[in-house]
């Protein structure tokens, strides 16, 4: 008896949300590399089988050949057939071909005011609580200065969603988080001046619960009651903060390699997405 064909075809090892974003990179100009392709993929594997990946309602690896490619996030909504939020790529401004590179990440320097775009506000998020949330990022090395980058962010008024890498020469360096009004946690880790790489989660999970996480493991939290607090319509920006439709924030040669918004997470969950996060990072050369 002759052998099924079907039988004889290799089965795909690409994970399916892996596949669907190379395919929305393609159809955004840019391209993806077979060994990115596939970090890609283990990347996704891992979170999914952590049970985290409900937990994302937008994630950027900064990946791929081509700025067109860094601007297309992975994951657009709590799961690849459900609902999607935001922009369906990060809309640019003034970042230009040579900001970017897979190892380095997408750098902001000072003046020109760099930032994207995500179209994803609180208010678009459907979550139950909107103050039960998370905002990541990892960064290369940064130079010391007088500076307040604010990698991520979304303000109005007296709501604030945001986090602040302090590396002033004047005052004590810090890293804030603020999710929700702007009582914030801050970082007792980090000195002053130039920083090395890391990776940074800042989650609430309730009105008297904020906690800031680098590389995986707790670095610092607030107990303070905060009361009142609402959402709004602002988007979040990367590389500097949507404060009420203008935008703020110091800059510095900051190399964003990731940014996420979602869902709170628990301590063990966030030693899981870094443990993927830490896996794609060594897959892509970011070692530095």
């Amino acid at each position: 008896m002759p052998m099924n064909q079907k039988l004889l075809r290799p089965r795909s090892t690409i994970h399916p949300e892996a596949a669907a974003w190379a395919t929305r990179v393609v159809a955004n100009g840019g391209s993806v590399s077979g060994t990115t392709l596939n970090a890609v993929s283990k990347f996704c594997a891992s979170i999914a089988s952590a049970g985290i990946r409900s937990k994302f309602y937008r994630l950027n690896l900064f990946c791929g050949t081509g700025l067109s490619a860094c601007l297309v996030p992975l994951y657009r909504g709590p799961s690849l057939g459900g609902a999607q939020y935001g922009g369906t790529t990060d809309t640019n401004f003034n970042f230009v071909s040579g900001d970017y590179s897979e190892t380095a990440g997408l750098t902001t320097t000072s003046g020109g005011w760099k930032y994207l775009n995500t179209g994803l506000s609180p208010d678009n998020m459907a979550l139950a609580d909107v103050q039960a949330m998370h905002l990541a990022f990892s960064h290369g090395p940064t130079s010391s200065g007088d500076l307040d980058p604010r990698p991520i962010g979304s303000n109005s008024a007296g709501d604030r969603f945001q986090v602040v890498l302090s590396i002033r020469s004047s005052v004590a360096g810090s890293l804030s988080s603020a999710l929700g009004r702007t009582a914030a946690a801050t970082s007792s880790a980090l000195a002053i001046g130039a920083q090395a790489s890391a990776s940074w989660l800042m989650a609430r999970t309730s009105s008297t619960a904020l906690s800031i996480y680098k590389n995986g493991a707790s670095d610092a939290t607030l107990t303070t009651s905060v009361t009142g607090i609402l959402s709004h319509a602002n988007a979040f920006t990367v590389g500097r903060v949507n404060n009420a439709g203008t935008i703020i924030g110091d800059s510095v040669a900051l190399g964003h390699r990731h940014y996420s918004i979602g869902a709170a997470m628990t301590a063990s969950q966030v030693a899981s997405y870094e443990l993927a996060l830490s896996a794609f990072r060594s897959a892509m050369g970011r070692t530095a």
